[in-house]
């Protein structure tokens, strides 16, 4: 069946079923309590609002969806957007614009907050992880958990991938919603392995075994590129331990506000270094990344490891020269869960003083998380659906069919405890410097294993100092 039309049918099948909107308290802090007769009362009253949008009221309720997508994503947000105001938003009464902001997206949000302009906010914005400090605090923000828990949620929290749904919370309530995630791969050239007789290493040391031969043996001129960010390092503290370790203290800023560094104190940094300094010492390692999709493609390396979102790219750019494959990144330790944390961002709504509106936008995230957004990501891009029953579509089991390597991310992160997350890391892009630069150090022998861990520990210090200077927590 074509895919346009099979998703049009599932979603008018579901709204004959009744699509109804979700009840939920208002907008409120994530450490604030409620009574249970309070929640109730909210409850009817978000139900009557929704039901007030259901009718249409007294015309089109519209909203402004802020988003960071470009080139083929922000055509598949598009599409999205479309198809929710053709199908639920004409039934209900609700039209969403998308407005594009430049990434992070939060440069027009942060100004409209200093002053509470209501009037230039967005009722949905797609954030980052390295962004959630900027509304968690915030008066403004409704918590996903006031919704997505309502008895009349068409969105439950069982249909996401569980860590999926924890790297949205804080204190165990979700203030965001998984929209568009990717994970962390391996991918590796199989022809190559194959000549030198090796299986994909499942662990660091399998892998640093491997890549002298690969260059000694293969076409390859490095056995492995990778630059060593934030996000690589994360992962790699995150899949630690047989149940996730935590980068950051406070849970990795999901049970608080992150702090400082735990990886230095429980001994996974030092554990990861130590691993990866036989990476550097096997002399077949590129530790910079230049035309990296371009140049796996060509043949240069015989693995490289970035994200799952890529697949696609790689897919297109070998277009058959070669086997390749993709993996979970290789574990610190064999006993380690492995696995990986989804990257990506998610949707969170801002409270504009118009419970409708806030009706609305809920009815609008619930869609872009629903099985029929999320298989356009899959089909188009590579992301990982973020909700399970997409599997159940027929779009899913064909673009799985075509390109059987885009299950492979998805089994990833099922394989991670909800524990694997990404930190709420304050002053991001700052600690994401320190960390390249500590590690590109490393990788081309330029400072120890003991100089590189005293200077990530100590430059994520000094950020996390200047942040919370200059954002006290009250």
């Amino acid at each position: 069946m074509n895919m346009k039309k099979t998703v049009t049918f599932l979603l008018a099948a579901s709204m004959v079923a009744g699509l109804s909107a979700c009840s939920g308290q208002g907008s409120n802090d994530a450490g604030s309590t409620t009574t249970d007769d309070g929640q109730k009362t909210e409850a009817r009253s978000e139900a009557e609002t929704a039901a007030e949008v259901m009718d249409g009221g007294d015309g089109m309720e519209e909203l402004t969806f802020w988003h960071s997508m470009d080139s083929i994503f922000a055509d598949i947000t598009e599409k999205q957007i479309s198809l929710f105001n053709e199908t639920i938003g004409k039934e209900k009464g609700i039209h969403v614009t998308g407005v594009f902001q430049n990434w992070p997206g939060t440069d027009a949000l942060t100004a409209a907050m200093s002053t509470d302009d209501i009037a230039n906010m967005p009722d949905v914005i797609q954030l980052y992880g390295e962004s959630v400090s900027t509304v968690r605090d915030y008066a403004r923000t409704v918590w996903a958990e006031d919704y997505i828990s309502g008895t009349e949620a068409t969105l439950k929290k069982e249909d996401l991938i569980p860590n999926a749904v924890s790297s949205h919370s804080i204190d165990g309530k979700m203030i965001g919603v998984p929209w568009g995630i990717s994970a962390l791969m391996l991918y590796y050239n199989q022809d190559y392995l194959d000549q030198i007789g090796a299986e994909v290493p499942g662990t660091i040391d399998e892998m640093a075994k491997i890549l002298p031969e690969l260059v000694a043996k293969t076409d390859a001129e490095y056995g492995l590129n990778v630059r060593v960010n934030e996000f690589e390092l994360e992962n790699w503290i995150a899949t630690q331990g047989q149940g996730g370790t935590y980068f950051g203290n406070n849970e990795s800023g999901h049970a608080g506000h992150m702090t400082e560094l735990a990886c230095d104190k429980d001994g996974s940094l030092e554990k990861f270094l130590g691993e990866w300094e036989k990476v550097v010492k096997s002399g077949a390692y590129k530790p910079i990344r230049d035309s990296i999709n371009e140049e796996f493609a060509q043949g240069m390396y015989g693995m490289v490891i970035m994200t799952s979102s890529r697949i696609p790219t790689i897919a297109g750019l070998v277009d058959g020269a070669f086997e390749w494959g993709v993996a979970p990144i290789p574990v610190v330790d064999a006993a380690d869960v492995g696995g990986a944390y989804p990257s990506g961002s998610g949707l969170f709504i801002l409270d504009r003083d118009n419970k409708a509106k806030k009706t609305a936008a809920w009815e609008f995230v619930q869609f872009m998380a629903s099985p029929e957004a999320q298989v356009m990501w899959l089909e188009g891009a590579g992301y990982i659906p973020v909700n399970l029953k997409t599997a159940e579509l027929d779009g899913y089991k064909l673009a799985i069919e075509e390109e059987p390597r885009l299950q492979v991310p998805s089994d990833a992160l099922m394989m991670a405890t909800e524990k694997v997350v990404p930190a709420y890391v304050p002053n991001s892009s700052t600690t994401d410097s320190v960390i390249k630069d500590a590690m590109i150090a490393f990788g081309e022998g330029n400072a120890t294993k003991e100089e590189t861990m005293k200077a990530i520990v100590e430059g994520c210090e000094q950020a996390f100092n200047d942040y919370y200077r200059a954002n006290p927590i009250d």
